[in-house]
């Protein structure tokens, strides 16, 4: 059995599909059913044929085309990867407040490989709904709230908290993976506006889920069920679970951290920011937060994991230091040979 945990495996998948499924059981979808979720403009079309809200959505091929939206496409922007079959999908996906923004990241003419997705901007919290369809039918579903991402413009969970299913949800992401002739595990994904309660699809994830830990520590073992309809188990699901558990990714939470620390120098935004995040940090750091990947009886991956950041995140500020003396140096001859 293999189960795909992120989209570049997923897509490995479908693309060898009909070699590996006479080998072993595949968890995931047959191809022409996967490739719609991969493709996040086909995604959006079944969503809007089942009445799902989706945000205003351009196709763009190239950086000109930009250019031209500008004038027409209101700010604020969100420009990210049609498709999810690229490793680079986290850094090519950009926010724009304005043309001028657009004009510096995009000076010369750039030809856009796979396709790019131009989308109003979408405010409010990011909320997953997770399920397991098995013959159309939902057996097990699990809803989370985004509390902290990264990067904090927007971006992965960092800390999260388990919600109670909201009917509200549930049933338009069960409507869509249905549409979609969806089997297995995925999560749908959408933004929800805190003042109106009114929810906008972003994607959904045909795999398992950065926040997958949340659920299994609250008693909705989505692996442990899928495992057991593969071999033909019958598996029992709680009917409720521990609402308003939180969870935190700790490496994330610090590289967040670090991110806005660096940034406060130079980032209005970032120094907004700042003092929040010092104030929650105890409260953040909670030893009744559940840890992602940390466990008493297997600790070393997650200890691990967490010296390997640091020892990123501190070489990565003796360079900066490094780079902004030999800057300031050079700056300074400069400037002594000029009055020379």
């Amino acid at each position: 059995m293999v189960i795909p945990t992120d989209d570049q495996t997923l897509t490995a998948l479908t693309e060898h599909y009909d070699d590996f499924k006479d080998m072993l059981h595949i968890a995931c979808p047959p191809p022409q059913v996967t490739r719609l979720v991969l493709n996040k403009a086909l995604t959006l079309e079944v969503a809007q044929k089942c009445g799902i809200r989706v945000p205003k959505t351009i196709v763009v091929s190239n950086s000109t085309q930009l250019s031209d939206l500008s004038r027409s496409f209101p700010f604020p922007w969100v420009l990210k990867p049609a498709e999810k079959e690229t490793r680079l999908e986290e850094t090519k996906s950009f926010t724009f407040s304005t043309a001028d923004e657009v004009a510096l990241k995009f000076p010369t003419a750039q030809e856009f490989t796979p396709s790019m997705l131009l989308q109003e901007y979408c405010a409010g919290a990011g909320v997953g709904v997770e399920m397991l369809i098995h013959e159309g039918n939902c057996l097990a579903v699990f809803q989370h709230r985004r509390l902290k991402e990264l990067p904090y413009t927007g971006g992965v969970s960092v800390t999260a908290v388990a919600e109670h299913p909201d009917p509200a949800l549930v049933e338009p992401s069960l409507a869509l993976l249905r549409a979609l002739h969806w089997e297995g595990i995925a999560m749908v994904e959408s933004k929800v506006n805190p003042a109106g309660g009114s929810a906008v699809l972003m994607e959904v994830n045909g795999r398992y889920w950065g926040t997958l830990s949340l659920p299994v520590s609250v008693g909705i073992d989505f692996p442990w069920y899928q495992w057991q309809l593969a071999h033909a188990e019958q598996p029992k699901i709680p009917g409720t679970y521990r609402a308003g558990t939180k969870w935190r990714w700790t490496t994330g939470y610090i590289g967040r951290l670090y991110c806005i620390l660096s940034s406060a120098r130079y980032s209005a935004a970032a120094r907004k920011v700042l003092p929040r995040e010092w104030l929650h940090l105890l409260e953040d750091f909670s030893p009744l937060i559940h840890d992602a990947t940390f466990t008493v009886s297997d600790p070393l991956p997650s200890i691990a994991a967490l010296c390997r950041a640091m020892k990123y995140f501190i070489f990565h500020s003796i360079r900066t230091l490094l780079k902004g003396l030999a800057r300031g140096l050079m700056l300074r001859e400069r400037s002594s040979a000029a009055r020379n």
